[in-house]
């Protein structure tokens, strides 16, 4: 959302964004000068998310936009009850697999209530693309998120030196991720990848499960837990494989960047994402989900050969290209184009 706000706002149009969180602190994502920031309803308590809707009718109502973006399941259900009748255009994206990805009865049925009232639903797999179809038949479209260039990350001067051989992991320590399954796999490494290590940036809920079962298996000095990192690129260059052991994701971010920064990677063939961007064996090893077995035996077979690693992280910038930031605008330039054509007939 960062990257797409700062991209239009470069363009001149004007941009705000709404969130349902926060007090207006700076936002961990760097926006553009030009982009205003409006937190809603932040305080909590009954009623809650009546007040968001409230707020955020009374707002787009005053504004009148020519485009709503929202992102992100609660977030699409809260904006469509409140821009319903208002005839703006409303673009809801999903970031998560419907299968997997469980709301509540209650969303759930707000989610198949309200998902008809959008303009378009943006999907960022041609399989997440294919479940919603039915939901809002004709006006689902895919979109992915882009991927930038190592060389225009943050951090270039900033150096983070592992006295090892290094696989790192990213990302919030809950369920989804599978770190458990990581830590399994690491524990079946044979004694020939005692020598590296496995470093988990993230915070999350389950840091202290995940803790004592490091220690349970006797990691201790082979796996660290660093917490959250606010700028990841300086530990992607300086890692020697990535590892993305997840049970689902949407479009794996971590994923990308690491290929982007020319790390090797492997990741579970989850749903959805990590098999629309890896191509597997050319610039990433897809594996099987919830094996650490399996898991283990990839691991092994790309520490135990350097050219291996060597040939996946040549190829795997080639990311960049096929997800640039040019090519996703250009994508989403068109469904505003094609609405905007629907809406004004004249237009040329």
């Amino acid at each position: 959302m960062a990257a797409l706000a700062n991209a239009w706002s470069e363009r001149g149009w004007e941009i705000e964004i709404l969130t349902t969180h926060g007090n207006g602190e700076q936002t961990d994502y760097p926006l553009d000068p030009n982009v205003r920031h409006l937190p809603l309803a932040t305080t909590v308590g009954p009623g809650r998310q009546i007040r968001i809707i409230r707020d955020i009718r009374r707002h787009i109502s005053h504004r009148r936009p020519d485009f709503v973006v929202s992102f992100l399941v609660f977030t699409n259900i809260l904006v469509l009850m409140a821009t319903a009748g208002l005839g703006i255009p409303v673009f809801i994206s999903e970031r998560l697999d419907p299968r997997v990805k469980k709301i509540g009865k209650i969303w759930h049925s707000l989610r198949r209530l309200t998902y008809p009232l959008a303009t378009r639903l943006i999907a960022q797999t041609p399989t997440a693309a294919r479940l919603f179809e039915p939901w809002v038949p004709g006006r689902v479209r895919v979109i992915p998120n882009p991927v930038f260039p190592q060389a225009e990350q943050p951090g270039q001067n900033e150096i983070v030196h592992f006295d090892r051989p290094t696989i790192l992991c990213m990302g919030r320590l809950m369920w989804q991720k599978g770190f458990d399954i990581a830590l399994e796999a690491v524990a079946l490494l044979p004694a020939s990848c005692n020598e590296w290590q496995l470093i988990v940036l993230g915070e999350g809920p389950l840091r202290q499960d995940l803790e004592a079962q490091r220690n349970r298996l006797g990691l201790t000095n082979r796996v660290q837990f660093q917490g959250r990192v606010k700028n990841p690129w300086p530990w992607l260059r300086a890692a020697d494989l990535f590892l993305l052991p997840s049970r689902t994701e949407g479009f794996p971010n971590a994923l990308c960047e690491a290929m982007a920064a020319g790390l090797p990677v492997a990741s579970t063939d989850c749903p959805s994402g990590p098999a629309d961007i890896i191509q597997d064996g050319t610039d990433g090893i897809l594996i099987p989900v919830s094996d650490p077995a399996a898991m283990a035996t990839a691991l092994a077979d790309l520490i135990g050969s350097e050219e291996k690693r060597a040939g996946l992280g040549s190829l795997a910038p080639r990311i960049v290209d096929r997800f640039s930031l040019s090519s996703v605008l250009e994508l989403w330039d068109h469904n505003f184009a094609e609405i905007s054509k629907i809406n004004n007939p004249d237009l040329s």
